[in-house]
């Protein structure tokens, strides 16, 4: 295998996974609601997707740690069930059927994250050098673009971007997918030990993704409803598209320099460092009055989720090791997962009965008690290392 060629393949492999998610989370609201679908329904859509992938997640992890499945063949399935539904989003109306192909395309999008993020390190495995932290910003840059290029399309062109936005990613998917070699998780691990993981062994561990969870609460419940933020502030679905895309946007550098800065050091001090950032933005938010205010909020993304993409795979690698890699890195994506499903339910209902400005403030709080949780994680670990 070229390692040249296969930095570039995993890079668009990463890229095309997070233009789905841009796709799929960002513009959930907005598509939703066009198909006449209301506020809590759009949060009851979304938290169904996200609770069948927290499920889903665990069992493709260990399916994969365990071999029983090929990463690879399974990723192809599941991009082809997005370019299935939506396709079908295409013709379809009911707004019942709408809601549950959305939900299957959320689910389907959320189960892919742990392996297409794994993927790096069985190329490692495999004696491959593959920079996780370039891929990723790159997927960023690529983010960027699309969630530009939406909120332009959806003003000019309709609601039935999105759908047609996901069916062509998916295709994508499969072609770089059929590209890319066969790569193996830790097959000469043995078996008793790969059984072996338990969450009870990592309190650390257990602390940072119960603090992650929150966190991503906050980040996702305003992501899912952040049309009403924008609108709070005077804009709309073009201004909404160029608050996503800057903050991807200023993701890229740290994703990029990730490693180098990094070196030897703990990914946990830069993860806790993240989870303050996001409560900087959550306090911020409360107070904008405009929409260039929200451009500059925007800005500390850099810190915020780009920071926090890059540390947490190198997180779980560290803490849970090789043996338990998908299971592990399950478990990281399953803190987001939960966050959207609980962000989407909570959300829908404040967004119906009280509004947005309660909705940040409520993001404000559970934000600060994620960021407690990371750095009673970080404390503990400390602890035990001395």
């Amino acid at each position: 295998m070229n390692e040249r060629l296969e930095n570039i393949r995993y890079s668009l492999l990463i890229s095309c996974h997070t233009m789905m998610l841009c796709v799929g989370m960002n513009f959930v609201t907005y598509y939703l609601a066009g198909a006449n679908i209301p506020d809590s329904a759009i949060g009851a859509v979304t938290a169904i997707g996200c609770i069948i992938a927290v499920v889903l997640q665990q069992v493709s992890g260990r399916a994969v740690d365990t071999g029983r499945v090929d990463v690879k063949k399974l990723l192809m399935i599941l991009s082809l069930v997005i370019v299935a539904a939506g396709g079908l989003l295409l013709f379809i109306t009911p707004s019942l059927i709408v809601g549950i192909l959305y939900a299957s395309l959320i689910s389907v999008t959320l189960i892919m994250m742990p392996m297409v993020n794994s993927y790096s390190f069985y190329y490692r495995d495999a004696g491959l050098s593959v920079n996780y932290g370039i891929a990723r910003g790159v997927g960023s840059l690529c983010f960027s673009g699309i969630s530009m290029l939406l909120g332009y399309l959806t003003v000019h062109a309709g609601r039935y971007v999105v759908p047609l936005s996901y069916a062509i990613l998916g295709v994508i998917m499969l072609i770089i997918l059929f590209s890319m070699p066969t790569v193996r998780s830790m097959g000469t691990v043995d078996k008793a030990q790969r059984k072996s993981f338990r969450l009870s062994q990592y309190p650390a561990f257990v602390w940072m993704i119960v603090g992650l969870m929150l966190v991503m609460l906050f980040h996702n419940m305003v992501m899912t409803y952040f049309i009403y933020v924008i609108e709070n502030v005077g804009g709309n679905s073009q201004d909404m598209g160029m608050a996503i895309g800057i903050a991807a946007i200023v993701e890229i550098p740290v994703l990029f320099l990730y490693t180098k800065v990094k070196k030897d050091r703990s990914s946990a001090g830069f993860l806790l460092i993240s989870g303050f950032t996001f409560l900087l933005k959550a306090i911020l938010f409360i107070f904008a009055k405009n929409i260039w205010m929200i451009y500059g909020i925007q800005c500390l993304q850099c810190l915020a989720y780009g920071l926090m993409a890059a540390s947490r795979v190198y997180y779980v690698d560290e803490t849970v090791g090789d043996e338990n890699e998908a299971t592990g890195q399950s478990y990281m994506s399953a803190t987001e997962t939960i966050g959207l499903v609980l962000g989407s339910a909570f959300g829908g209902l404040i967004m119906q009965h009280f509004g947005v400005n309660v909705l940040l403030v409520f993001g404000a709080v559970i934000c600060s008690v994620g960021a407690c949780c990371m750095t009673i994680s970080v404390l503990s670990k400390i602890r035990s290392s001395t």
